[in-house]
């Protein structure tokens, strides 16, 4: 019995491992192709090629679970194919025994899925931004129209960041608990002083505008300045994370965003379902196979191989389609975000057990 499943876990790997290495390198030459027309003369083909290298474990990571769909799949359909999965079953060895043999390698995947997405490919993507903006001697915008912050009664929007970590174009906006405007300040950069565990931030080329509202009479007073302390609940390191998107970001770092977010009575859903779709992505694997293992021994037990890719494939891409379409709905309507990265799962999950328990 453990030959049994070692032969079926070594098939289904090996199938995997092959659907990966297809789909990565289609993504890798697409990816190529896609950033080598972006050059010019200061950016030049092998920075391109570097980048490209740079963010391609990310594009692995997102490649994983269609993967082990259209792997678990195929090798079950080799198979099939030979009539030993009906020598199998003669032999009394039961339909959820071979799932069970299919779910190993996938589990390895997951395993595998884990590790890459926490914590090797977030890094290499910022570091690849960075190493981007720095060869084509630009720096990071945060986004279109730069980008805000709050802390406390603080409003904060700053242009870009550099990849040395300095804010460029910063304004910034304090309340009073009445919610009239307190003060501004703009400067042309901000750069971050460590001390200790902590630090602080010091303002460069600036001026502040304190406003004083008392008897109804408004004023206000203007200083410039060259150099300002200014003290607020950031660092580097953080802004340096919205420089990716959150699919691009680990586990723990969506959490800790998402965290601070509610933490300041801001919206944090984008992150909180970036993060649950990442926590939930070995579930996600899991699911897919159990179904693509149900196809096996239900609807295509006896089509063709190019068929069985092809419905692996076709499911594959309902599956995220329903999942981003559910996702948006949960933005846009302020729902659940864990809701919206579960249905599709349950569903799957569902739809596998119904087709094996009819096989079985």
């Amino acid at each position: 019995m453990i030959k049994i499943d070692r032969y079926i876990h070594n098939q289904v790997l090996l199938a995997m491992l092959v659907v990966l290495f297809v789909l990565g390198g289609l993504d890798l030459v697409f990816a190529l192709v896609d950033e080598i027309g972006e050059t010019d003369a200061v950016y030049s083909s092998m920075d391109a090629m570097k980048y490209v290298l740079f963010v391609f474990p990310r594009h692995i990571y997102e490649l994983l679970p269609m993967s082990a769909l259209i792997g678990a799949l195929v090798g079950l359909g080799v198979l099939a194919s030979s009539n030993e999965l009906v020598i199998l079953q003669a032999s009394g060895i039961k339909v959820m025994r071979i799932v069970w043999a299919v779910m190993k390698p996938a589990m390895l995947l997951m395993f595998f899925g884990l590790v890459l997405g926490e914590f090797v490919a977030p890094k290499l993507e910022l570091q690849g931004e960075l190493n981007r903006a720095l060869a084509r001697g630009e720096q990071v915008a945060l986004s279109r129209y730069g980008h805000w912050q709050r802390d406390s009664e603080e409003f904060m929007h700053f242009n870009a960041i550099d990849p040395e970590g300095t804010l460029h174009g910063i304004n910034i906006y304090s309340f009073t608990d009445q919610e009239t405007l307190a003060g501004q300040i703009n400067a042309e950069s901000a750069y971050f002083k460590a001390e200790g565990e902590g630090g602080y931030w010091l303002l460069q080329n600036g001026k502040e505008s304190i406003f004083n509202t008392e008897e109804n009479q408004a004023k206000s007073v203007i200083t410039e300045f060259e150099s300002k302390v200014w003290d607020v609940d950031l660092n580097p390191d953080l802004l340096k994370v919205l420089i990716i998107d959150p699919d691009k970001m680990s586990i723990s770092d969506l959490y800790s965003y998402a965290s601070r977010f509610e933490n300041q009575g801001q919206d944090g859903s984008s992150y909180f379902l970036s993060f649950w779709k990442k926590v939930l992505q070995p579930i996600t694997t899991a699911a897919l196979v159990i179904v693509a293992v149900s196809f096996i021994f239900g609807p295509l037990r006896s089509a063709t191989m190019g068929s069985k890719v092809f419905t692996a494939i076709s499911f594959g891409i309902v599956f995220y389609l329903i999942q981003n379409l559910l996702s948006t709905v949960s933005l846009v309507y302020q729902l659940n975000p864990l809701v919206a990265v579960t249905v599709p799962i349950v569903f799957c999950l569902l739809l596998g057990t119904v087709l094996l328990r009819r096989a079985g």
